[in-house]
């Protein structure tokens, strides 16, 4: 009897299949590229492992590996020492490269020459030497599985065709065993009927299962007999099925197998074999593990992201009947701890917080740094209106206890917006922004303050809104107005100087109180271009009265942090003409309270135009008396409420003393607050340089003849 062979093609995926066909279009980046330019594509693209890095011509020098990249970045001044260098410093310098020709199977059999797949993380595809594409150990793993798939059809051919052969055929099982040995997977085949395996290849070896027996104890335990809608239609098992398990092999390591079986029929049609393909995924899985680690989970603290924040909301949204609360909360004085104790110092009291925001959240509860130092909360299962406030409270007072930062304890604290799903907002987005409206409210109150939305929360920020919007226009002139308060010299009997009060006439609203407007110009940051604008009315307005009398203008804290304010004060008195020792700049003693040294100079620059230097509101509790000998104003003005207190004995005493320190500097002294004839006596007698108040004269637009009228109608004594 002659023996006849089988003659089988081998799949063309294993032996034609080219690199071209693996490779992701990876865009490279070039060696100059900064490391905050590769960060940012990092973060748009939470699944890129890795970063091709090109020459000018485009040639392949260097990968940027994922995960190396944020370890580094991740080191103490990581960020610092490479957000602005080119990225050649974070690349792997010698990466392997292969040409997009190359075939799979070819690449395979070399490179696991020289290391295992777990070694190998990205490769660069080429054409012609210049870049291509990105090839990495999960495309070619995809590759092997893909090869296994094809594999699979191939055998289910075979199958076929041994069906045909009879007898001979099944007695050449070393042919068959000589072509499953040569493929990168797990092959196994079994006899239903007796359970005997068949077939046990390489792969299957290596994964640690060196018996048969073992191998089929762990991959192949499922029942011979079928049952349910397979015994039924046994053909329907024809089709592979993909089963994912966790197998432990003979090392105890815990693998993650690919599984995919499929059922041979004999020739009368009866299911004879069952045939078990196996990938290890081990390594893909975990990769994806880590990438969505990195994708949903914060770094620092270990808490959910925004990202995950959105999809958490996203799912708890669609149940109208599960309510719940969104908190966002934003640390106080993080900036001031950052300062002093530096980065790890700050980083400390983040985790810090972020471990007492999950003590005081109940198991049901999600909480998330959103960045920075801002956290997101969601409440579940919440009580009425008066427990969410207790908890609230609860959340305020947890955060503002004392913190060890770097062995030395440091004050913090939160402020927290609330809002509520469904009850206050129907969906996401609009509970955002309230929440976001009620953080903004808490904050407004002061530190360490908690808001819980409601309705007129709402039409208060769509108020603010509509103001901010008018508030453009007001810089640029519509509405805005000068209105002028005399200051007399009590000796002179004459008006010295006037106060320039800036007034809004709103075309809807009316007068809109300068607290109101001057406080949103600061916190939206138009209060230099308000300020500037306001300098120059009243320069140009000051030139229309007699040379002895000058011009005060206040100036806002946020005004002297700007390094050219004194620039922008020589500019419009070079604009107006007006000369600079008619100007007197008013500032408010709260202005000296932090970055004393900075400021002192851009005073002394101020100084150097000629203007002179007013304190105003002296007296209002953030006086500190060093203030007055380490800077030379020339003026001092004593805040109105000492002058309601004159019949007090010391009110008289402190305002005395104010006036021997202002002697002795050869500072004038300026009362404000003067609302009667006798309290201009009183002042006088006392020997106060200057008054201001309403008995002198009220803020009007114009000025001197009303002036010229009260200063013959005044009791001086």
């Amino acid at each position: 009897m002659t023996l006849r062979l089988l003659e089988v093609d081998v799949p063309a995926y294993s032996n034609q299949r080219p690199m071209r066909d693996i490779a992701s279009r990876v865009e490279p980046v070039r060696a100059t590229e900064a490391g905050s330019h590769v960060l940012a594509i990092f973060q748009d693209n939470a699944e890129l492992a890795g970063i091709p890095v090109v020459n000018e011509c485009n040639q392949p020098i260097g990968i940027v590996q994922r995960r190396d990249f944020f370890l580094r970045l991740g080191q103490r001044f990581g960020y610092e020492v490479y957000a602005n260098r080119p990225i050649s410093l974070l690349m792997e310098c010698e990466p392997i490269l292969v040409d997009v020709h190359e075939k799979v199977a070819d690449f395979v059999a070399t490179i696991l020459n020289i290391r295992s797949l777990n070694q190998i993380n990205e490769f660069i595809i080429t054409e012609c030497g210049q870049y291509y594409g990105l090839g990495s150990a999960l495309s070619l793993t995809r590759s092997l599985h893909a090869q296994a798939m094809d594999t699979i059809n191939e055998l289910n051919r075979i199958a076929g065709e041994l069906r045909q052969a009879n007898k001979t055929i099944m007695r050449d099982k070393s042919f068959i065993s000589g072509i499953v040995d040569n493929i990168p997977t797990a092959i196994q085949v079994r006899d239903i009927r007796t359970g005997d395996i068949i077939v046990h290849n390489k792969a299957a070896q290596e994964y640690g299962l060196q018996t048969a027996a073992s191998y089929a104890g762990m991959l192949l335990d499922a029942p011979l007999q079928l049952d349910g809608e397979l015994a039924e239609d046994p053909f329907l098992y024809q089709q592979p099925k993909a089963v994912e398990e966790t197998l432990v092999d003979r090392e105890g390591r815990a693998r993650v197998v690919s599984r995919h079986d499929l059922l041979i029929a004999d020739d009368d049609g009866n299911m004879r074999w069952k045939l078990c393909v196996a990938d290890d995924i081990t390594e893909y899985r975990d990769a994806q593990r880590r990438i969505e680690r990195l994708a949903h989970y914060d770094s620092l603290t270990g808490l959910p992201n925004r990202y995950y924040l959105g999809i958490r909301l996203s799912e708890l949204s669609q149940d109208l009947n599960n309510p719940f609360v969104l908190l966002y909360i934003d640390l106080d004085y993080f900036k001031s701890i950052n300062d002093m104790y530096g980065h790890s110092g700050g980083d400390e009291l983040l985790i810090a917080a972020a471990n007492r925001l999950k003590a005081c959240c109940r198991e049901e509860d999600f909480v998330a740094r959103l960045g920075g130092d801002e956290f997101a909360v969601i409440w579940q299962h919440c009580g009425p209106l008066d427990e969410i406030e207790s908890r609230l409270e609860e959340l305020v007072a947890s955060l503002g206890r004392p913190y060890t930062i770097q062995g030395a304890e440091a004050k913090s604290g939160a402020s927290i917006g609330a809002a509520g799903f469904p009850l206050q907002a129907g969906d996401v987005t609009t509970l955002l922004q309230y929440a976001d409206m009620a953080l903004y409210r808490a904050k407004a109150l002061g530190r360490c303050q908690h808001k819980l939305f409601d309705t007129a929360l709402s039409y208060e920020i769509l108020e603010r809104t509509e103001l901010v919007a008018a508030l453009h226009r007001l810089v640029a002139g519509e509405g805005l107005l000068l209105h002028y308060q005399p200051i007399y010299g009590i000796h002179a009997r004459k008006v010295q100087s006037y106060e320039a009060l800036a007034r809004w006439n709103h075309p809807e609203r009316g007068m809109i109180p300068p607290d109101v407007f001057i406080r949103l110009a600061e916190e939206t940051g138009l209060i230099h271009q308000l300020g500037e604008r306001i300098l120059h009315l009243a320069c140009s307005e000051a030139l229309n009265w007699p040379e002895q009398i000058n011009v005060s203008v206040n100036v806002s804290p946020l005004q002297l942090k700007n390094r050219k304010f004194p620039e922008i004060v020589k500019n419009v008195l070079d604009k107006t003409g007006l000369n600079g020792t008619r100007l007197e700049v008013e500032i408010t003693e709260s202005v000296l309270m932090d970055e004393y040294e900075h400021k002192n100079v851009i005073l002394n620059e101020l100084k150097a135009l000629g203007c002179r230097i007013s304190m105003d509101d002296f007296g209002t509790g953030y006086s500190s008396l060093s203030y007055l000998w380490k800077f030379s104003f020339d003026k001092i003005k004593i805040d109105r409420s000492f002058i309601q207190a004159l019949p007090d004995p010391t009110a008289r005493e402190i305002i005395q003393a104010i006036l021997g320190i202002a002697s002795i500097r050869a500072m004038t002294v300026t009362v404000e607050g003067v609302e009667t004839a006798d309290q201009l006596r009183m002042v006088s007698t006392m020997g106060c340089t200057e008054a201001q108040g309403y008995y002198l004269g009220r803020p009007q637009q114009h000025v001197l003849s009303a002036t010229r009228d009260m200063e013959t109608a005044l009791v001086w004594e």
